[in-house]
């Protein structure tokens, strides 16, 4: 049995190959980022708000900001990792204090529904033995039925209604609500911007809810059969907390920790400055080429002549017929009914390297295909 999580599928979906250390290989570290601890200690705050109002103590204002102000104290590391270098702890402690004071006055004084628990945790089955994580922030009731799943967000994004409606965390958490609670109405999923001081509702249909736990089950399965885990690199790699032996960014890690001579003594540096330096000059010689061609067309044709001289080499100017046919359906089974398609219409390379690595082409095929090893190379900026 694997318990799934949200957070365990969208590592894979972000970057196989950091699926493949947290999941595969089992690599243990862990990089606390300003934002996780930030999201926690407010997390922890309101938690303590309905915990205390479930034995009839109100906490005020002023009390939940020094709580607040005392665990993030009591918790603060210098491991702590700021990303964003423009910002200090301060700035960060100051925004939790501004979401926990404007959720107190918006929400004040919290009865309108019943609380049924906080990080709320439990394993949903699934197929094949799996268990889907169930962890909610908050889920609450109210008299007419309606169960309340509640998330709450401390990062700036302020996400957009049709994203939250496709959202799959909550919807999952819903179906175990569902199961769990069988007197319950309907299910709303209710995610607090608290950046924005703002409150999102989204709900989903039970035709949804099926497909939806069809659709992550399909996934799971492609996980366990995963057998390559590439590296996919975005702006989140700067939070990976395996940066450092991760194939796409360890030797630049390696570089920021050597002497200004080793820098520039690296072979691999040398070796991609040079063939950056080659390319950026191919560009402006392409360039440059194409704009001669140019010229030499037209000082062709205002002579009127086919062949331009050079001191030891000449340039020919030959004029053709250019072929520009439509990249339509009509077109294509125009060419099927006339019966030369399969003669003027090139092998599709890409699909057909589809179907050889999904395994759907037949045997007779498969012996007439061979295999190497082969490598690119591509350049981009840094």
């Amino acid at each position: 049995m694997v318990a799934y999580s949200h957070s365990r599928i969208g590592t894979f979906l972000q970057c196989k190959q950091k699926y493949k250390f947290q999941y595969v290989d089992r690599i243990k570290v862990y990089i606390e980022t300003v934002e996780i601890f930030l999201g926690k200690r407010v997390h922890e705050t309101l938690e303590k708000l309905y915990k205390d109002l479930q034995f009839e103590k109100l906490n005020t204002k002023e009390e939940l900001i020094k709580y607040f102000e005392k665990i993030w104290d009591k918790n603060w590391h210098d491991e702590i990792t700021i990303v964003k270098e423009d910002y200090t702890q301060e700035n960060y402690k100051s925004m939790g204090r501004r979401f926990i004071s404007e959720y107190y006055d918006h929400y004040k004084p919290f009865n309108s529904w019943k609380t049924l628990g906080l990080e709320t945790q439990d394993l949903m089955p699934l197929d094949n033995d799996n268990k889907f994580h169930v962890r909610i922030d908050r889920l609450a009731c109210d008299k007419e039925g309606n169960y309340y799943v509640c998330d709450y967000k401390t990062n700036n994004q302020l996400k957009a209604q049709e994203e939250l409606d496709e959202d799959k965390q909550l919807a999952m958490y819903s179906l175990w609500v569902k199961k769990k609670y069988p007197d319950a109405k309907k299910v709303k999923l209710v995610w607090y911007f608290l950046a924005h001081d703002k409150e999102m509702i989204s709900e989903r249909s039970d035709e949804q809810l099926q497909e939806l736990k069809y659709a992550t089950q399909e996934l799971i399965k492609e996980i366990e059969l995963c057998e390559e885990f590439p590296t996919n690199i975005t702006a989140l790699c700067n939070y990976c907390q395996y940066k450092d032996r991760c194939p796409a960014w360890k030797h630049e890690v390696e570089l920021e920790q050597k002497t200004e001579e080793e820098f520039k003594d690296d072979d691999g540096l040398k070796l991609v400055n040079e063939i950056a330096e080659l390319e950026e000059q191919k560009s402006e010689h392409t360039k440059k080429i194409e704009e001669l061609k140019e010229k030499i067309i037209k000082f062709a044709q205002q002579k009127g002549i086919d062949v331009v001289w050079g001191t030891e080499k000449k340039a020919a100017v030959k004029e053709y017929e250019k072929i520009e046919y439509p990249k339509t359906e009509e077109f294509v089974k125009l060419l099927k009914d006339k019966g030369i398609f399969e003669e003027v219409v090139a092998l599709n390379s890409a699909k057909l390297k589809s179907k050889f690595t999904k395994k759907q082409l037949d045997d007779d095929i498969l012996k007439q295909i061979l295999t190497k090893q082969a490598f690119t190379v591509r350049l981009s900026k840094r």
